[in-house]
């Protein structure tokens, strides 16, 4: 008579995982990035005739229906065979680095443009730094990992390329077995680090860097603040504090401050540094690339544009134009070239040289200014 046994069958059980038949670590295999070959590398003799290259494929082996060409340390280059699926993934490779340089040159640029408008506090270090991160997130996909090689494919992009002096790395060991042969030269192993990127990866990121400049002068315009009260002033733009000025009586190229303000629509605002009294407050529009000047307490000061020729402009002669204005505040109509002082005298007095015009921004008593300055008042 049997008797029943609570006892298990003896089992088998694996110890150790074979990663082929498991999926997730085929998954884990592949996602790690293989950027070294396991290829050769071919010394050349140092007075050796053209370079000998076998006819077959660099990559696979295959039949060679396309030449690549390689260029060298001097000016010869070398035709590299492949055939028509090397070439193909070749291209595929090139194509990559393309896409991610272009992506990287448009997303500076749209980032430049854009930014200063969507945010407009954000100064000129840290545009500039923004646009360069923006610009360097297409590069990440380089980290990427590439897909797998396939035999008997031994590179995914080109698989022949100069190495130190006169050296020849191959990425399929038996094409670098034919080279030597074919030119008496030094055969050995040397692993390859698979070439991914390029100079012109750099563009978006050295691009952005200059646009962001360009973009943030362009949105930002210049602001000259000038104080002829009798106490230090604090400016505030749309309640943020700008810069504090000194007072100051007479014409001066360093008198005031000169900063630079977001474009568009804001209020200034001027209080008292000694005692915090808000002394005035006003809407002011900036334009893009313009220059502005803020006069305070410049109630009998008359300020003019006073423009000067050199050459054959001085027949013109010296012209005033006045700036008129009861807020103090004015949008100037070109570029100053002088700043509170007068132009320089014209060294040619026969008016023989081609010469110019300078203008001047001007400011004095309107008791003393020029005539045609008291007259606009």
């Amino acid at each position: 008579m049997s008797t029943l046994s609570l006892t298990l069958r003896p089992l088998t059980h694996k110890t150790r995982a074979i990663a082929s038949e498991l999926l997730y670590a085929r998954a884990v295999l592949e996602i790690r990035p293989n950027t070294v070959l396991e290829g050769v590398s071919v010394t050349l003799p140092a007075s050796t005739p053209p370079v000998l290259l076998p006819e077959e494929c660099a990559c696979c082996g295959q039949e060679s229906t396309h030449r690549a060409a390689l260029a060298g340390n001097d000016d010869a280059s070398l035709l590299v065979g492949y055939c028509d699926e090397c070439a193909e993934h070749q291209a595929g490779s090139s194509s990559r680095v393309l896409a991610l340089a272009l992506a990287s040159v448009i997303l500076a640029l749209v980032a430049a443009a854009g930014l200063p408008l969507l945010a407009p506090r954000l100064g000129w270090f840290g545009l500039s730094l923004l646009v360069c991160t923006l610009a360097a997130l297409p590069l990440l996909a380089l980290l990427l990992p590439s897909r797998p090689l396939e035999l008997p494919h031994a590179a995914r992009g080109l698989a022949v390329f100069w190495g130190a002096g006169p050296r020849l790395l191959c990425a399929a060991p038996s094409y670098g077995e034919r080279v030597a042969a074919l030119n008496r030269g030094e055969l050995r192993p040397e692993p390859i680090r698979e070439r991914v990127g390029s100079a012109w990866l750099s563009a978006g990121p050295v691009l952005g860097v200059g646009a962001a400049c360009l973009s943030f002068f362009v949105y930002h315009p210049l602001l000259r603040v000038l104080n002829l009260g009798t106490q230090p002033v604090e400016v505030a733009l749309d309640g943020r504090p700008l810069t504090e000025v000194d007072p100051t009586s007479n014409e001066s190229p360093l008198a005031g401050a000169l900063l630079r303000v977001p474009a568009g629509q804001h209020t200034l605002s001027v209080k008292s540094a000694v005692d915090g009294r808000e002394l005035s407050r006003e809407q002011a529009d900036f334009h893009s690339g313009a220059v502005h000047l803020l006069a305070l307490g410049a109630t009998d000061t008359c300020f003019w544009l006073e423009t000067t020729g050199y050459g054959r402009e001085q027949r013109i002669g010296r012209s005033y134009e006045p700036l008129r204005a009861r807020e103090h505040f004015w949008v100037l109509p070109g570029g100053i070239d002088t700043w509170f002082a007068p132009n320089p005298e014209s060294s040619d007095p026969s008016s023989r040289s081609s010469g110019g015009l300078l203008t001047a921004l001007r400011q004095a008593p309107c008791a003393v200014a020029p005539p045609e300055v008291r007259s606009a008042q």
